[in-house]
């Protein structure tokens, strides 16, 4: 990834935008001075957290990742990245929270799989994201939690192109469900979301209602070789007024 590199990914619609989508992409692995830093814009929580993984490689992606995003989110609320305080929102998702103890309107979701790690934040609607590392699967797993219409989806492909559909599926799947913040609770086959590579991503039915479905705009994105990425916004009626746009952190 390149620093400071950005690149649109898809506009829905025209004129005025609604929803515009900014996600940030990350390394994970960083020197031990920019670790060090990381390290000291955190919380007492989260450096907590970090020491108690058993692996210090995983407790250092940990620093990593939540200092990048402190850093991204002080640059949006427009304090010090040690100064950003987080708030429970519906479901338990992380919501920013003011000095002042009120919601910041910016709404943001982190992921990370591996080394690579991106951040998406709208300032208008519900955000969720994804990203995958492309790695083999047992086999029946995508019968045991996919729904029947996703199942079928993937049968038809060509055998080759299964593997990058089924985490196709996945991601998209998990953008949904983190910017529902249900996570979890909701069953991954009370969904559908399109799985074909010719498809426009989009959520296909919820609980069997294909209209519930149009208030989200899903998009795929880059996020680095061998991986899959995902976005979803909860558009709602605006979903013809959204914009998704990538940069590198830098």
């Amino acid at each position: 990834m390149n620093p400071g590199r950005s690149e649109p990914v898809r506009c829905h619609g025209e004129g005025h935008l609604t929803h515009d989508i900014d996600l940030v992409r990350f390394s994970l692995t960083v020197g031990d001075a920019e670790l060090q830093l990381l390290q000291s814009i955190l919380s007492e929580d989260e450096a907590a957290r970090a020491r108690r993984f058993l692996q210090q490689g995983h407790g250092d992606r940990f620093v990593a990742a939540r200092g990048r995003l402190r850093q991204i989110l002080g640059g949006y609320a427009g304090c010090e990245p040690a100064a950003v305080a987080f708030d429970s929102a519906a479901h338990g998702k992380p919501a920013l929270r003011t000095a002042a103890g009120s919601r910041e309107p910016v709404h943001f979701n982190l992921t990370h799989s591996g080394d690579v790690a991106a951040v998406a934040l709208c300032r208008s609607a519900e955000v969720g994201i994804d990203i995958e590392r492309i790695r083999p699967v047992r086999e029946g797993l995508a019968r045991r939690y996919f729904a029947a219409e996703e199942v079928a989806g993937l049968d038809a492909l060509e055998v080759a192109q299964r593997l990058p559909a089924f985490f196709r599926c996945w991601t998209r799947k998990e953008a949904f469900l983190k910017a529902t913040g249900e996570g979890i609770r909701r069953g991954l086959d009370s969904f559908v979301v399109t799985v074909g590579a010719d498809e426009d991503p989009s959520i296909v039915s919820i609980d069997g209602d294909r209209a519930a479905g149009k208030a989200y705009v899903l998009a795929d994105f880059d996020a680095g070789p061998g991986t899959a990425g995902a976005v979803c916004v909860h558009a709602g009626a605006d979903r013809n007024r959204v914009a998704f746009k990538v940069r590198d952190f830098g």
